[in-house]
């Protein structure tokens, strides 16, 4: 844009490229819908030790944004709040029926994403009363014990007299 760059085309522009940009990662990475399926907490990390953000009733919808590999917790938007809430209590429709994330796993099309406290914290939390404390959550973060991996609940069997 210059000098003679008539008067409405910096607002067309400014339009276009905001389109663009939302129409790349609506594409790219689109975010789906779950549903809560008990009132529950929505935490500033995924394990039940980190701050309770806000609490949320059953039947409240909940855009994820992701779930770390262990697909036990996932972080999502509920309102106006972000945060994460643990996979069992989030559910989501197939045509099969409605499932839960904790059950279906990797199956169900959510990204794996990672987690630390830092970042996490620094673009949702700065304006919260625990945000100072995000150096003793990230170290307790690491000192947890390993999740286990995921495994398909299908795919267990009880064993039968034998």
């Amino acid at each position: 844009m210059n000098a003679t760059t008539p008067p409405g085309a910096r607002a067309r522009y400014t339009f276009l490229a905001a389109f663009a940009c939302l129409t790349a990662t609506v594409s790219g990475g689109a975010l789906a819908q779950a549903v809560t399926t008990s009132s529950v907490n929505v935490r500033a990390g995924p394990d039940r030790f980190f701050p309770t953000v806000t609490w949320v009733l059953s039947g409240k919808p909940a855009t994820v944004h992701g779930c770390v590999d262990s697909w036990r917790w996932c972080d999502v938007t509920v309102g106006r709040d972000r945060g994460w809430i643990y996979a069992r209590y989030l559910s989501v429709p197939r045509k099969d029926g409605n499932v839960t994330i904790l059950r279906g796993g990797p199956g169900l099309g959510f990204p794996a994403v990672d987690f630390s406290v830092r970042p996490y914290w620094e673009a949702h939390y700065a304006d919260r009363r625990w945000f100072g404390q995000a150096g003793h959550y990230q170290t307790r973060w690491d000192r947890r014990r390993p999740q286990p991996e995921w495994k398909d609940p299908s795919a267990t069997r009880k064993a039968g007299p034998g």
